[in-house]
């Protein structure tokens, strides 16, 4: 299905809106490229095959698979911001028979430093922008650690769009959680009924943002089945200005 076939499936009256939330990785800035790339940068420079991990595919599979559950692990509080950094990359060397501590610290560290300067945004992303800021103002939502998500909105040259940055450590929980959603809102001084939140995650982002009140645009970019019957979904950002 085409994003003009979605997007008039999806109909939707926003005139109650007054204000816009974005997530960034992956809405905005393009999490799944940059991280990939700077994976690549880190196989190579380290010589991990030589090691012994025979084929970048395996230890970005591995990577993206014990990151996630660290994620999760950490959205629970069985693990602090540090761990995450440093055992994903520990338990994928330890997947490839690799126990090697400093190695993993220092791919920790060279991955937090070298992520965040990584610029490839998602397609339509700062047209999107310049079209609605000059209507709304726009806010930032973000689970992402808050010294990276900073300097990445810096870097790229996003920060500028945004009246306010809310991050799951100033707020003191992750989304899906309400408190960091209004913790958001009254951060913008917006209500929960003239708010729009627009993200990729259906939990972390959907139901989230709609548990807390707002409306929600999804932005399907995998092209997934909408099986939450989210109200409107998009599969591409430049679908969004229409609507608003």
């Amino acid at each position: 299905m085409d994003v003009i076939t979605l997007y008039h499936l999806n109909m939707h009256n926003f005139s109650h809106i007054r204000h816009i939330f974005f997530d960034l990785d992956n809405t905005l800035w393009d999490f799944s490229a940059n991280s990939h790339r700077i994976l690549y940068e880190m196989y190579q420079a380290f010589d991990l095959q030589e090691m012994g991990i025979h084929a970048f595919d395996s230890f970005h599979d591995q990577y993206r698979m014990r990151n996630s559950h660290l994620w999760s692990e950490y959205k629970l509080g069985n693990k602090t911001r540090e761990e995450v950094r440093l055992e994903r990359f520990q338990h994928t060397l330890y997947d490839h028979g690799i126990d090697n501590r400093l190695m993993a610290m220092r791919l920790a560290d060279y991955y937090i430093e070298n992520t965040r300067r990584v610029k490839d945004l998602v397609p339509g992303a700062v047209e999107l922008l310049e079209e609605l800021s000059a209507k709304y103002p726009l806010h930032i939502i973000t689970n992402g650690f808050e010294e990276v998500q900073d300097f990445k909105l810096v870097n790229t040259g996003l920060r500028k769009y945004f009246r306010s940055i809310t991050t799951a450590e100033s707020a003191g929980q992750l989304k899906p959680g309400k408190k960091i959603f209004e913790h958001a809102m009254r951060q913008a001084g917006a209500e929960a009924s003239e708010s729009l939140y627009i993200g990729d995650s259906p939990d972390a982002d959907g139901h989230g943002s709609m548990n807390a009140g707002m409306s929600f645009i999804w932005f399907n970019y995998k092209k997934e089945q909408n099986t939450h019957r989210f109200n409107c979904a998009v599969t591409e950002l430049k679908a969004i200005g229409a609507m608003l």
